[in-house]
């Protein structure tokens, strides 16, 4: 499954980059592209070892909020 999260509270590409390290860490997620200038992440997941709750739990401990 694909899904767009709207990344709010990025500043620079440091914030971008360790959002997407931290992303394809998570298990489950196939790949993960995250855009400072999109202020999104783009997420392929296998919706049988991670949904939509621990996506954005990812985003949050890494200090962003995910927009609705």
């Amino acid at each position: 499954m694909n899904v767009t999260l709207k990344v709010a509270g990025m500043h620079c590409n440091g914030c971008s980059t360790n959002l997407e390290k931290m992303l394809n860490k998570r298990e489950g997620v196939l790949s993960a592209k995250v855009s400072l200038e999109d202020a999104a992440a783009v997420v392929e997941y296998d919706e049988s070892k991670v949904d939509l709750a621990g996506l954005r739990e990812v985003v949050e401990n890494c200090g962003f909020d995910v927009a609705d």
